[in-house]
């Protein structure tokens, strides 16, 4: 499981990009714009264009996936598709100078370049959750052991409604772990109906991982908030799940914590996949000072089996300059 140092940015930024104008890609020839600002976009690359998707983690039907500035291909965590991906990043070392003057017709050469030959054997990437809540236990090489971390806090937020509640949680302590699972795993949580509120009793639960997959409604409403499986805890926001809940790491211990709605809104995130657009960022963030998503222009390899396309992210604005419509050319290259 990889969780790169840029997630945590990339959850902070989403929102002030809607108000970002489009950094100079009017000319922009893309083969498809995608809507991504509502949720996932699924696109089929066969023949460019955006499918709908009731289960993205069971379906084939789509090989890539866009929501605001995030991209996911249809494999690994993500999905059924064995879909992998490679960055020729031939833009790597540009400056930002260069990169604010690249337009999608100065950089359709470089598209167009790619042919199989340029084909790796190696190097390609499948996705990986990068869940939210991490490094919540602890492992003794020696003695073969997991213990709780008890030192970590979360706070949670568990909507993305306009006035969501909160929580904040920890795990207390694990019992009959096993190579396989964490057992049974006991939560400590206090509840507050709206940030600023005081927090709820604090109360315990035990999920019981070691037969499938487990999960705790904190709040009561009738959907879950937080799930174990094996030894990942996921959260029902991002890619595991449309409750809209989000997670932050605290820096206070655990009973010293008395309000979990009190940093911004928009650093409580989701699950998110890892891969790699994640290694590999298709843009650069704020060059101009203005909060605005500039492309690199870099040429992503997507393959499906036997089958390879080359793809280049051309665009994150709409004619009209509203933020998150993914503009974007692709081609097959071989079958």
């Amino acid at each position: 499981m990889r969780f790169t140092k840029h997630i945590l940015l990339a959850a902070a930024l989403l929102a002030a990009c809607d108000s970002a104008t489009e950094p100079g890609n009017a000319d922009n020839d893309a083969a498809l714009t995608v809507d991504a600002t509502t949720g996932w976009a699924y696109v089929n690359l066969d023949n460019p264009s955006v499918v709908a998707v009731a289960d993205p983690q069971t379906s084939t039907a789509w090989d890539i996936a866009f929501n605001a500035t995030s991209v996911m291909l249809n494999g690994g965590d993500a999905g059924a598709g064995e879909v992998e991906g490679f960055c020729i990043c031939q833009n790597a070392g540009a400056t930002s100078v260069e990169v604010l003057a690249m337009t999608p017709s100065s950089e359709r050469g470089a598209f167009d370049a790619i042919a199989e030959a340029d084909i790796p054997a190696e190097g390609w990437q499948s996705e990986a959750l990068a869940a939210a809540v991490t490094g919540w236990y602890s492992y003794n090489p020696v003695a073969h052991t997991v213990a709780a971390d008890t030192t970590k806090t979360w706070k949670l937020r568990l909507s993305d409604a306009a006035s969501p509640a909160f929580a904040k949680f920890r795990v207390k302590s694990l019992a009959s772990a096993t190579q396989a699972s964490a057992g049974d795993v006991t939560i400590e949580y206090a509840v507050q109906s709206a940030a600023g509120q005081p927090l709820g009793a604090v109360q315990t639960a035990v999920l019981d991982a070691s037969t499938g997959s487990a999960s705790l409604d904190l709040n009561g409403d009738g959907s879950w908030d937080i799930s174990i499986s094996g030894y990942t805890i996921r959260v029902n926001g991002g890619a595991s799940g449309t409750g809209g809940v989000g997670a932050v790491l605290d820096t206070e211990p655990f009973s010293l914590i008395t309000d979990a709605g009190d940093v911004p809104i928009q650093v409580y995130r989701g699950d998110t996949f890892g891969g790699v657009f994640v290694e590999h960022p298709w843009y650069r963030y704020n060059l101009t000072g203005s909060h605005d998503v500039s492309p690199t222009y870099d040429v992503y390899l997507v393959r499906r089996g036997s089958t390879v396309w080359k793809v280049q992210l051309t665009g994150y604005y709409s004619p009209s300059g509203d933020a998150r419509h993914i503009s974007f050319r692709s081609e097959k290259i071989t079958d």
